[in-house]
């Protein structure tokens, strides 16, 4: 795609234009001198990127023509010169919508610069598309990697959404987890959604609560005392696109007060600033946090919490997500040959099964460094057992199926009594736990055998839902 310069007037002008774009191959002009030969031109170039019209050619109609150019509402951009314009022609020339007008010959040197400018601007939106274009292709929801039915029904919920441009949406899910990731599919995703539309995201937690407000909103010079001069705040450099809150259940309530009222009215006040800012952003926020926990404990606003939770995401940990351990893998595994420009290595079995029984506290972002450190590490064609147990720098603590009762172990059935009101799966896994606890005296290794999952869940479930050493009594567990 080139730049398009259409050229509306006499001989003198379409030459300066010509002279400035001579040695430039990436634009075309189109001249004309006559009302016939310009609807011609425009027929044939549809919507030049800029248009010059020669105020002092009459037989143009130019005050006709630019309302007729502008008239449809779209952008465009239209620069009108004359060799000694009047004052009032200028200023109707402006208020119907021209981008610029000049005086030529008189300002030569002026419009040259002016082209070039214009040039430089089509240049760069089209940097920006190609890049953005190339961030869909990365970005979009089939990069999403996974079989399982979880991960399947994530995907099929942004499917949904991908048309609803400014929708917001909540992403759950452990850190690892690819929160971030799915923000970005639903974002490049979108078919409304030009190609650089701008996605920023922001850490919650890795910006100090002093600093996070005027990263956010923005301040004005003068602000605070290192504020020497203005600054736009992610909001407005998120302007047309996405905005990501990672991790907004660590906000401040104040912060979260400001930030509801931003959502709500869709305009932000900088830091130290006197008027308000339209701001039309996307919002996604991203967290591990248990919210609705800390909506009871008052550390998370129960109003910014419903207008978040339009749309909600939850992400499973990879331990819960099967054979998409191995998809993941193998996906890395060549990701990583073309990196470092190698053959690809494969898994022999002892590594996938050792991959399988792990827990992966760190989710997908711990499964891809541990392979990057083994790809770089093994020297065999082949990843084996022991180079996935150098790259996690212990030998891997493994999810324990579900065993069959060893002999003189404590076996039994579980008799589960569903009280009259019934019992929700939540409580029913608490209840569980805690009763296993109690046969096994607390022996939390025994107990995860027991329960088919690692010691370090065990653990997390045990933090989880509060059980303590003497937990109430569910249901019975009959010895058999």
């Amino acid at each position: 795609m080139k730049f398009q310069v259409l050229v509306a007037g006499g001989r003198e002008l379409q030459n300066a234009v010509a002279t400035c774009f001579a040695e430039n191959p990436e634009a075309a002009l189109w001249q004309c001198s006559t009302e016939e030969k310009l609807k011609e031109a425009l027929a044939r170039t549809h919507a030049p990127d800029l248009i010059l019209i020669d105020f002092d050619l009459q037989q143009l109609k130019p005050l006709k023509l630019l309302s007729q150019l502008l008239a449809t509402g779209e952008k465009r951009n239209v620069v009108l010169v004359a060799a000694a314009p009047a004052i009032e022609d200028v200023v109707k020339c402006l208020h119907l919508g021209a981008s610029d007008f000049l005086q030529y010959p008189k300002e030569k040197v002026k419009l040259h610069t002016a082209l070039r400018d214009y040039y430089a601007r089509w240049e760069k939106n089209q940097k920006g598309a190609a890049f953005g274009a190339q961030l869909h292709d990365r970005f979009d929801v089939q990069g999403l990697i996974g079989e399982s039915p979880q991960m399947q029904q994530v995907v099929l919920t942004i499917k949904k959404i991908t048309h609803r441009r400014w929708v917001t949406v909540l992403i759950r899910g452990e850190t690892g987890t690819g929160k971030e990731l799915v923000a970005r599919a639903i974002h490049y995703g979108s078919a409304e959604t030009p190609a650089n539309a701008p996605f920023v995201e922001v850490n919650c937690t890795a910006i100090p609560e002093n600093l996070l407000e005027a990263e956010l909103f923005g301040y004005e010079k003068g602000a605070f005392t290192d504020a020497k001069f203005s600054k736009k705040g992610l909001f407005e450099i998120a302007e047309g696109g996405t905005l990501f809150l990672d991790e907004i259940g660590d906000m401040s309530l104040l912060l979260q007060a400001k930030l509801l009222k931003a959502i709500e009215e869709k305009r932000i006040r900088r830091l130290g600033g006197t008027q308000s800012l339209e701001v039309k952003t996307r919002i996604m926020a991203g967290t591990h946090a248990h919210l609705e926990k800390a909506i009871e404990e008052t550390r998370f606003r129960r109003d910014l919490y419903y207008r978040l939770n339009v749309i909600t995401l939850t992400l499973p940990p990879l331990r819960e997500r099967g054979r998409d351990i191995l998809v993941l893998a193998h996906h890395f595994l060549a990701a990583y040959a073309r990196e470092y420009q190698t053959p690809a290595q494969k898994l022999t079995p002892a590594a996938e099964q050792a991959l399988m029984q792990y827990d992966w506290p760190g989710n997908v972002r711990e499964l891809k460094h541990v392979l990057e450190r083994a790809v770089l590490l093994s020297e065999n064609a082949a990843i084996d057992v022991a180079d996935i147990h150098e790259a996690l720098g212990v030998e891997p603590q493994p999810r324990a199926a579900s065993p069959r009762p060893a002999e003189g172990a404590l076996p039994w059935s579980r008799a589960i009594e569903i009280p009259p009101e019934g019992l929700s799966l939540r409580d029913g896994e608490c209840r569980l736990i805690e009763e296993v606890l109690r046969l096994t005296k607390w022996n939390k290794t025994r107990a995860s055998q027991i329960l088919g999952i690692s010691r370090p869940r065990l653990a997390r479930k045990i933090e989880e839902y509060k059980i303590q050493a003497q937990p109430r009594k569910a249901f019975e567990l009959t010895a058999v």
